[in-house]
């Protein structure tokens, strides 16, 4: 009768080696192919966020992390609606992939960021499933949608400026030989052998206001038919320094101190001169008349060497802070409308062809303000050799220089 082979309970030592070299081999491999979605999902532009069947998020992406202003720390295992508290959208369409099944899209949502700002993105959520049709998940793809925003609003601006414009033209051209005949009578009648000289109060009255509307009327024409710039590098700080010299008895008068914060290494501009003096001194203007009682004019200058807002490229940005009354987020919005003003006695024009000489030069301008503390015009305008811009490890110490004199 043959002999059965004895049952072994144990591995010898040549099998559990080729065991552990086995598993050595599945971790490595395993590893291997989740440092590679790793890469995969950090290399994405769109904010990747994927929430578990429980609503508890599994993991987020750099882009993501970007958009909301917070860590991926911070989002691992906590509850989808207890970290998107305020994103009614996104969490209807979190729900609505769960409860069907289906992809959802919306174009249209506005993300609260952890700073509390708000962002405009579009989100699709769709179904994880295994093999064998079981939800797994919920994959949630969010892209910033700012950049086209912002493109759409600038199109709709020049459409609505180009078409106020014509319309501009053509009403200064009308007005402008009248008030020409009104000017040269007034003198006339000035000059007259037997003219009263207690009417010459009156016609000098006259001939100021006519002088005040033809101002404006030169402004609309400015407006309706820009010539367009004609670029060349030049000094920033020069153009500041000497827009400061001209009006130092405007500030004076005022009693409003201007402090010059200027990064010492900032780098030459693309401008026209001329239209960039326009600009701040238009802008410098609005800050001290934004301070009727007196106060601080901060003018701070820094190099950006890569601004979203100018497609990438390295800029200068120059803020002007008055220590005025602000204004409210309404206001804000309709800063830069042609003809729309706060100021009594104003055309509602001279942020508008602020904005239109940015644009012009490929720059960007924004305003921000807080009601009762001041407000914060910000502007961006390429530099006049991208390739020469300052290293990345340029330390921005501002030179500040103080008051004028």
């Amino acid at each position: 009768m043959p002999v059965r082979p004895e049952k072994r309970d144990t591995l010898n030592a040549s099998e559990v080696k080729g065991l552990r070299r086995r598993c050595e081999e599945l971790s490595a491999s395993i590893e291997s192919m989740r440092a590679y979605y790793e890469d995969l999902l950090g290399s994405l532009q769109d904010g990747i966020i994927i929430v578990e069947p429980g609503g508890q998020i599994r993991s987020i992406n750099p882009a993501a992390e970007e958009l909301t202003g917070l860590s991926a720390q911070m989002f691992q295992g906590r509850p989808f609606e207890q970290m998107f508290p305020n994103d009614r959208a996104l969490k209807e369409l979190v729900r609505k992939t769960m409860e069907t099944g289906r992809t959802h899209t919306d174009f249209d949502v506005r993300l609260t960021r952890a700073d509390g700002s708000h962002v405009v993105i579009s989100a699709i959520s769709g179904l994880i499933s295994d093999g064998t049709g079981r939800a797994r998940g919920i994959v949630l793809a969010i892209r910033d949608q700012t950049g086209i925003r912002e493109l759409e609003e600038r199109v709709q601006r020049s459409d609505r400026l180009a078409a106020l414009g014509t319309v501009a033209a053509g009403v200064a051209h009308e007005i402008r030989n009248p008030l020409a005949g009104l000017r040269g009578a007034a003198q006339l009648l000035e000059g007259e052998p037997g003219f009263p000289p207690l009417l010459r109060e009156y016609t000098s009255v006259i001939v100021k206001e006519v002088d005040r509307l033809s101002a404006i009327v030169e402004r609309l024409l400015s407006f309706a038919t820009p010539r367009g710039p004609v670029l060349r590098a030049c000094n920033l700080h020069e153009i500041l320094d000497s827009l400061l010299f001209l009006e130092r008895v405007p500030l004076h008068t005022a009693r409003v101190a201007v402090q010059r914060q200027y990064d010492p290494q900032l780098p030459e501009i693309l401008a026209d001169p001329a239209e960039v003096r326009q600009l701040f001194l238009n802008l410098i203007r609005n800050g001290v008349e934004a301070m009727p009682n007196g106060g601080d004019l901060i003018i701070r200058t820094r190099y950006e060497r890569s601004a979203k807002c100018c497609g990438g490229r390295s800029v200068a940005v120059v803020e002007v802070i008055d220590q005025g009354s602000g204004f409210d987020p309404e206001i804000e919005r309709r800063l830069f409308t042609p003809f729309f003003t706060t100021k009594e006695g104003g055309t509602g024009l001279g942020l508008a062809i602020c904005l239109r000489i940015v644009e012009d030069h490929g720059g960007a301008m924004e305003a921000t303000s807080t009601p009762g503390r001041g407000s914060n015009f910000r502007v961006w305008l390429p530099l006049a050799k991208q390739s020469e811009a300052v290293s990345p490890h340029h330390d921005p110490h501002w030179a500040v220089q103080g008051p004028l004199p």
